[in-house]
């Protein structure tokens, strides 16, 4: 991995470590047989990475940028130090070739109507972007096998998010044999490229969970990256707590309105079944930003603003550790339950201020929705049988940021041609039938009943 720009020129160097970390050549090796797992050597080193040259973001909680100017302040936006980190590293790699392609193609159109959803051709990601894993079940588990995250090149890594504010469990942990490796591998060995390494020989040294920025080869729009916590765990794309905070935390260090993050659950759009986030900026507000909800219960609101009806909850009047723990209540409950969800964060006003106010928060919504299987034909291009319309996976795929209010449209004809009202019939495609065994009624009843019952713990 080649020097960077003195970051010296950017923010002050005893707020940012380089890490120089051990490269082993992992992606070059075949996978394992399960023999081999099972002998494979318990004297070999304990460190495995996947990258040499690894940069670690350190920050504190003073870093953090609970609120952000409303879309119409028209000022300029004083860059906080991880965006113009993040932003700097980004272009460089758009320099060198990392991406598939530049997004100098992509043209945005503001859609007529009260939503104003905003629409983007992008087709070269429809063509270029890796094909979607095969994906059946909500909690399915994870196969080294399969691509994972710690197989990308060095020059697609950002940096590591080290929070050092305090040794909590989103900053680090230690190397446990019972906490620290799932997936099926034997107890004691440590997995890294989706591969048995060694033996966890020395369980009293602490041992930082890494959470990793990497771009996203195919990108949306500007500065998009994977957000990928615990990447050393190699989880399945089923959220944890530790996650959730990791993505809270990531927003507040960022200064910009524009910053958005997303997820998508197993059979809800997720292409790679290895945790990770969506993060990218946006230069339009989006009806995710402003829309008002409806207080359910607790310090959970309704969110209907877009024809598939969520959840909303913010940071307003919590905290990073109360919101990142009931939102993952949510989800734990969804994915017990083979609910299909996705998740968007972005900035905007409080619950109940008006539009324009200069009083914002962190928003989080989530979204129980119908679930999208992706078998063998539609991992090599073709349809989900259990999709209802073809037009939503020819024109876009109702994800997260598609919830959010923000399509990226694969082909020129359906970019011309949309209304708000061809975007909402799509969006409620993807609602959960009235006749499902699990019906929105009743995942309403529910997550009003998480939200007062967190709302009365003590605990954090």
């Amino acid at each position: 991995m080649r020097q960077l720009v003195n970051i010296n020129k950017v923010v002050d160097h005893s707020r940012f470590s380089i890490t120089k970390q051990l490269f082993r050549g992992l992606s070059q090796q075949k996978p394992m047989e399960s023999s081999e797992i099972v002998n494979a050597r318990i004297n070999a080193p304990h460190v495995c990475n996947t990258w040499d040259n690894t940069d670690n973001f350190e920050y504190t909680e003073e870093d953090f940028i609970y609120q952000t100017a409303p879309w119409c302040d028209d000022s300029p936006i004083k860059l906080s130090r991880f965006d113009l980190e993040l932003r700097k590293r980004w272009d460089i790699a758009m320099n060198d070739g990392v991406f598939r392609y530049n997004i100098g193609h992509i043209v945005t159109r503001i859609l007529p109507g009260p939503k104003h959803y905003v629409a983007q051709l992008n087709t070269l990601r429809a063509r270029e972007r890796r094909k979607p894993q095969e994906i059946t079940s909500v909690h399915q588990q994870f196969n080294p096998e399969d691509f994972n995250f710690t197989r990308v090149q060095p020059k697609e890594v950002i940096f590591n998010l080290v929070n050092k504010t305090e040794t909590s469990s989103a900053t680090g942990s230690q190397c446990s044999r019972n906490d620290y490796f799932k997936n099926g591998v034997p107890n004691g060995y440590l997995v890294c490229n989706g591969k048995v390494d060694a033996e966890c020989s020395s369980c009293e040294t602490k041992r930082p969970e890494r959470h990793t920025l990497v771009v996203n080869v195919s990108p949306m729009e500007y500065g998009h990256c994977l957000l990928v916590p615990q990447i050393d765990k190699l989880p399945a794309q089923i959220l944890t707590e530790v996650s959730i905070q990791v993505a809270l935390e990531t927003i507040l260090l960022s200064s910009h309105r524009g910053l958005l993050m997303g997820f998508n659950s197993l059979c809800a759009f997720a292409s790679v079944n290895h945790l990770h986030f969506h993060l990218y900026y946006l230069e339009h507000e989006l009806i995710a930003d402003h829309c008002p909800v409806t207080h359910l219960g607790g310090k959970v609101y309704e969110m209907t603003a877009v024809p598939c009806p969520g959840f909303g909850m913010q940071l307003h009047g919590s905290t990073v550790q109360k919101l990142a723990r009931l939102t993952h209540r949510i989800s734990d409950y969804f994915i017990k339950n083979e609910i299909a969800h996705n998740v968007f964060i972005c900035r905007g006003p409080v619950f109940g201020e008006d539009r324009n106010s200069f009083h914002t928060t962190v928003r989080l919504f989530i979204w129980p929705r119908k679930k999208f299987i992706v078998g063998p034909s539609t991992s090599q291009g073709g349809r989900s049988e259990d999709y209802m319309r073809k037009k939503s996976c020819d024109e876009f795929n109702v994800a997260c940021i598609e919830l959010g209010g923000h399509l990226p449209i694969k082909e020129e004809a359906g970019y011309n041609r949309m209304t708000e009202e061809e975007v909402d019939e799509i969006i409620a495609d993807a609602c959960i039938p009235d006749d499902d065994p699990l019906p929105y009624a009743k995942i309403k009843e529910e997550v009003i009943r998480i939200g007062i019952e967190e709302d009365s713990s003590s605990d954090i």
